[in-house]
């Protein structure tokens, strides 16, 4: 049996590991594909942390599965079913893995699919089920999207970082009008793509929010109208942009309890409040806690029409995608400074 390199989350509360496994076999509506590129997430390394029977990871999945959910590569082979691809194109992977059956895949959410939802989670592709840190992967086709001869490298970031904030900023662009501020919690790689698209895709002034003095500089390159050091004054300074009047429109890509708390002080009424942030904060919110009328959603990742949308930006270059790309034996060096917050850009992992 052929085998192929990848690389394991083995066991809770330890890194990843280099391991062999064997190259796996397309069923007649799969696509095996060869990967090229595949992009880290801070997800990863909570999972790295997690300890055995902890939520939201450890308490509904067992280790022992190929990392990897940010994937892009190019046609190997294709089961029986297949007929519309070509070997060798390039082929993005949709990092939600749905059954297509059950009522929210039918609704064409199937971020919600009821046969993947593990808890608050999604059991997908690098988180639960072998995902795409190995030479090759499989998938079903209507999992993937065709970017035709593109180079598949520059999807790879975009496959969890570009369609989550996608998902989660499409919640209120379509609310927002001209006059009206939204804010952008979390210059990281989500982050820096919710600038993009809020600014893309609406007339609202952005401000941007984070920790660190050059992530606030990232920031302002990508087009945010303000910036704000998140720290005691955040409030204060984002009441006296807005000039009292409140935030129409709030991602936070942090998910902590300052972030979140922040959140619910600024938002005005009929205000939208959108959280993919999975930093494990909560908020009290009710009469005097949070704008009257105004809406509060935890965000979990994205639809396949939305990938599809994300897609077709890229295509069209209307995307900054800044990576830092790192060899096949620098998984461990990456991962590092993903956790230390030392990246210029998503870092991907170059396969092949």
């Amino acid at each position: 049996m052929a085998t192929m390199k990848c690389f394991k989350l083995q066991e809770w509360g330890k890194p990843g590991a280099y391991a062999e496994a064997p190259v796996p076999t397309p069923g007649s509506n799969d696509v095996l594909v060869r990967v090229k590129a595949v992009g880290l997430c801070l997800s990863d390394v909570h999972m790295f942390r997690s300890e055995p029977g902890s939520d939201p990871f450890a308490s509904v999945m067992d280790p022992g599965f190929i990392l990897g959910h940010e994937t892009s590569g190019v046609v190997e082979s294709w089961g029986a079913n297949v007929s519309d691809l070509r070997k060798g194109e390039s082929v993005v992977l949709h990092h939600v893995q749905h059954c297509g059956r059950c009522e929210f895949c039918e609704r064409g959410l199937e971020m919600h699919c009821t046969f993947f939802k593990r808890g608050d989670i999604m059991v997908t592709r690098g988180s639960g089920l072998d995902g795409g840190l190995a030479e090759f992967v499989v998938v079903p086709r209507d999992e993937l999207v065709s970017v035709g001869d593109d180079d598949p490298v520059r999807y790879a970031p975009l496959m969890d970082a570009g369609i989550t904030a996608y998902s989660a900023c499409m919640k209120f662009i379509p609310r927002l009008r001209p006059g009206d501020f939204a804010v952008v919690i979390g210059i990281g790689g989500l982050g820096a793509y919710g600038i993009q698209f809020i600014k893309m895709m609406s007339a609202a002034r952005v401000i941007a929010v984070d920790n660190l003095d050059q992530r606030l500089d990232y920031a302002k390159e990508l087009g945010a109208d303000f910036v704000v050091k998140s720290d005691k004054d955040a409030k204060a300074k984002i009441m006296e942009i807005t000039k009292g009047r409140g935030i129409d429109g709030l991602v936070d890509f942090a998910g902590v309890n300052q972030t979140m708390q922040l959140a619910a002080d600024v938002v005005r009424p009929r205000g939208f409040i959108s959280v993919p942030g999975m930093g494990g904060g909560s908020v009290t919110l009710g009469w005097n806690k949070m704008a009257t009328t105004a809406e509060f959603a935890l965000s979990l990742g994205s639809s396949r029409k939305e990938m599809r949308e994300v897609c077709q930006l890229a295509l069209e270059g209307r995307l900054r995608i800044d990576m830092e790309t790192f060899n096949w034996d620098q998984i461990h060096e990456a991962y590092e400074k993903l956790e230390k917050g030392q990246l210029s850009g998503r870092a991907v992992i170059l396969v092949q």
